[in-house]
């Protein structure tokens, strides 16, 4: 639980448990699926970013503010959030900026989830 605490402002468990309807195991497969998910989103950025597609990075960015919002993260939703919007408006250097920046709250993030993975053994 002290670890949980610590991450508080990256994740919040009561919420995520709530949206997933109290039920530990079922929010335990959620944080799995989005964890597996994370690397190919952030790859799919990148490669959009070289390329300079600005609407790959904003479609990507989106299905990652969903993941993030699945998983009620929010400072990594809103990285997620700036770089569609940055991508929207056709800026490809803030874009790469607010790229960076998300990937250093899902570091962040994915360490945080790290700490659940006994979490659908829990009471």
């Amino acid at each position: 639980m002290e670890t949980m605490e610590r991450y508080s402002e990256v994740f919040d468990e009561a919420l995520a448990l709530s949206s997933a309807g109290g039920d530990r195991e079922f929010l335990a497969e959620v944080v799995g699926l989005i964890q597996a998910a994370w690397p190919t989103l952030l790859a799919d950025i990148r490669e959009g970013l070289a390329r300079g597609d600005l609407d790959a990075v904003e479609t990507t960015a989106r299905l990652a503010k969903a993941a993030a919002r699945n998983v009620s993260a929010r400072r990594t939703y809103a990285s997620a959030l700036q770089l569609q919007t940055m991508a929207s408006k056709g800026d490809l250097q803030a874009a790469q900026l607010a790229s960076v920046i998300l990937e250093q709250e899902v570091e962040t993030l994915q360490l945080a989830l790290s700490t659940l993975e006994s979490f659908g053994d829990s009471p």
